[in-house]
């Protein structure tokens, strides 16, 4: 499902799990509710998996294509995880993993510069401040 062009929400468990083996990110257990989160090429991956999900699909996948231009779709993740961490304060396993999630994904949004800098983004502007 398409929120924006840009970003992304993947349900489909088979797909996740291919993705998390092939960026060497599963989990090593499944006891409990887990995130993962992790950048391919350019692109942001927030990866949950609910344990005790009572639905057919246990994972759900955020995917915001160019991330560090795209600062618009990771401060909607944000919303939306303040939204869950608000409501479901008293149901601690989902608390504790909205709020381990939200911290990933401000390790990341504070660091676009940086991730900018690193995709070669930033070498326009770090030409033209140069020559004058």
């Amino acid at each position: 499902m398409n929120l924006q062009p840009t970003l992304r929400i993947v349900t489909d468990d088979v797909a996740i799990i291919d993705c998390l083996v092939d960026n060497n990110e599963m989990f090593k257990s499944f006891d409990t509710n887990k995130t993962a989160s992790f950048i391919v090429g350019e692109d942001y991956h927030l990866v949950f998996y609910f344990a005790d999900s009572k639905l057919e699909n246990r994972f759900m996948m955020y995917i915001v294509d160019d991330f560090s231009e795209n600062v618009d779709c990771m401060a909607y993740i944000l919303n939306h995880l303040d939204e869950q961490i608000n409501q479901n304060k008293e149901e601690n396993s989902h608390f504790f993993m909205m709020k381990q999630a939200k911290s990933k994904v401000l390790d990341v949004l504070y660091m676009t510069d940086t991730f900018r800098a690193l995709f070669g983004k930033n070498r326009e502007t770090e030409n033209t401040q140069m020559h004058y």
